[in-house]
């Protein structure tokens, strides 16, 4: 499947951002997270960062080019797999952990009365408990 990857909005201004060069060529195998080309904003010179794993199929933001944020810079082609959640390493399992019961849950935080500012607790602690 075939994605854009959109300019990210780094200046956090309306200023459109200008591309130096890309740090990967097309057909190069990208990661998430690489550093993919060197933009400049208003503010300041910075790195861009793939936002996937996959292949740089196509760059549409050429060099010395300015783009607004949100423009598609590049191509890049990723499986169609689903995303997957980590697995964490596990014992193997026994005759034992089919008879054991589930885990209970955590305790409870504690109540916390009189509201969020220090004041507050300390005048209702004050007070008598008939009055709010």
């Amino acid at each position: 499947m075939m994605i854009g990857m959109k300019m990210p909005d780094l200046a956090n201004t309306e200023s459109q951002v200008k591309v130096l060069r890309w740090l990967v060529e097309p057909g190069s195998a990208v990661k998430r997270g690489q550093p993919l080309l060197e933009v400049e904003t208003d503010k300041a010179t910075m790195e861009v960062e793939c936002i996937t794993t996959g292949v740089l199929r196509q760059i549409v933001a050429q060099p010395d080019e300015e783009v607004d944020v949100g423009t598609v810079i590049a191509k890049i082609e990723v499986e169609d797999a689903p995303p997957q959640a980590p697995t964490l390493p596990q014992a193997p399992a026994t005759a034992d952990d089919a008879a054991a019961a589930p885990p209970s849950p955590p305790p409870a935080a504690p109540k916390r009365t009189g509201g969020m500012f220090a004041r507050n607790r300390a005048t209702r602690q004050n007070r008598p408990k008939d009055q709010p």
